[in-house]
């Protein structure tokens, strides 16, 4: 396998700094992989499903349900298959309690060459590594894809995407922001209205407050904007702009030492500075991408596959954030 190191332009800001190398790297994903599911649990990066095919082109084929992990800062660690569930894409992983769930996707049901047929499913399913199995959850009111998830509180989010209903169909673009307690007995998902309607953005959370980053809108228009969820008010406000131009598509975002860090498809690397509102560039990837992760890792952030120009990514870059 082939093994890869993040070198940024450095911008060393506030109590910040990238790192010139990583002092550990990680070998490429099994399979070049775009709008995928990836998370960090107890040392271990785990990676579900996604896009392996040609920009645009859906079908039973491209579109995957493997789920692999790897052991992170372990050295000869190599990637392990784990078990596998329903081709989907266009969805993330989040993880509470050293579990990893899963929520909603698209799913195409047509073959290969036929016409496109894409479907939103409504499936919730976590996975255990003790017993090394997953079960299934309460599905969501609704279908849900190109959104994304994350866990606040033992409280597990969905926020943004749409569903699609299949070949010919209308997509239907969420309005509200799913919610489920998963202390709860009998658990029931509850619904949150949403000040916008995006897909393809990214969340990440400081505290009791979810951030949702960016994103496409109805009209098909790149979005730059910041919505703040407070979990326990359940209010939304609205935070700066991050920078760019025409980078609202599928960013990443990343919460490390109470900082968020955010990648875009110009290759920028970006944080949020809350004292003064605004957000400052950090420096730059050395592969642009798009579709892709941004996974924390104690102070590391993993810069996870993704798609350019090129096609679908295999490289893992490795970038750590360190103390002025």
């Amino acid at each position: 396998m082939i093994y890869r190191v993040t070198i940024l332009l450095l911008v060393g800001l506030a109590n910040f700094m990238f790192a010139k190398e990583t002092k550990w790297q990680i070998p490429d994903l099994p399979v070049p992989v775009s709008s995928f599911g990836a998370v960090e649990s107890e040392g271990y990066l785990y990676v579900y499903g996604g896009h392996a095919g040609k920009t645009h082109k859906y079908d039973t084929k491209t579109v995957i349900g493997s789920f692999w992990r790897i052991q992170l800062q372990q050295e000869g660690a190599k990637w392990e298959e784990l078990p596998s569930g329903p081709i989907l894409q266009g969805m993330n992983l989040a993880t509470n309690g050293g579990k990893i769930y899963r929520v909603g996707g698209m799913q195409p049901r047509n073959q290969p060459n036929e016409p496109t047929d894409n479907h939103s499913v409504s499936d919730v399913a976590v996975y255990d590594p003790a017993s090394k199995k997953w079960s299934e959850l309460p599905s969501l009111p609704s279908g849900r894809s190109s959104h994304d998830v994350i866990i606040v509180q033992n409280k597990l989010y969905v926020i943004g995407g749409w569903e699609l209903k299949g070949k010919g169909q209308k997509a239907q673009w969420s309005e509200v922001t799913f919610e489920l307690d998963l202390q709860a007995k009998d658990a029931r998902w509850k619904s949150i209205k949403q000040p916008f309607q995006r897909r393809a953005l990214t969340v990440s959370a400081i505290g009791e407050k979810i951030y949702v980053i960016g994103g496409l809108d109805p009209e098909g228009n790149s979005s730059q904007r910041v919505d703040i969820l407070d979990v326990t008010t359940q209010k939304w406000s609205q935070g700066p702009e991050y920078l760019g131009e025409g980078v609202g598509f599928s960013p990443a975002a990343a919460t490390v030492q109470g900082t968020i860090f955010l990648s875009t498809s110009d290759g920028n690397l970006q944080r949020l500075d809350l004292k003064k509102n605004s957000w400052e560039k950090m420096g730059e990837s050395a592969t642009k991408r798009m579709v892709h992760r941004l996974v924390p890792f104690g102070k590391s952030l993993l810069l996870v596959g993704g798609a350019n120009k090129s096609g679908p990514i295999a490289a893992i870059e490795t970038i750590e954030i360190q103390d002025k």
